[in-house]
């Protein structure tokens, strides 16, 4: 055997465990809150109704349409 290749014993079950520990740690922290995602990301329908309910309060007034759509989007994901 050359002098320069050394030998290693498979990890242990408990290294193993320790290994594994690591990975599922040092991977949970970029896992999203998936309710803080949905609350972040409204649907289009949520939006559309809301931007119904600005329009319905601000008299229907035509040619607005998409400064509501914007205005609803900003009140539901600060909700």
């Amino acid at each position: 055997m050359d002098t320069n290749q050394r030998q290693t014993a498979p990890p242990t079950s408990n290294e193993r465990g320790a290994m594994k520990s690591k990975q599922v740690a040092s991977g949970s922290s970029f896992l999203l809150n998936p309710s803080k995602l949905q609350s972040a990301t409204p649907s289009p329908t949520a939006i559309a109704e809301k931007a119904y309910e600005i329009w319905l309060s601000q008299g229907q007034e035509p040619g607005h349409d998409q400064e509501h759509w914007f205005e609803a989007e900003r009140q539901l994901q600060h909700a």
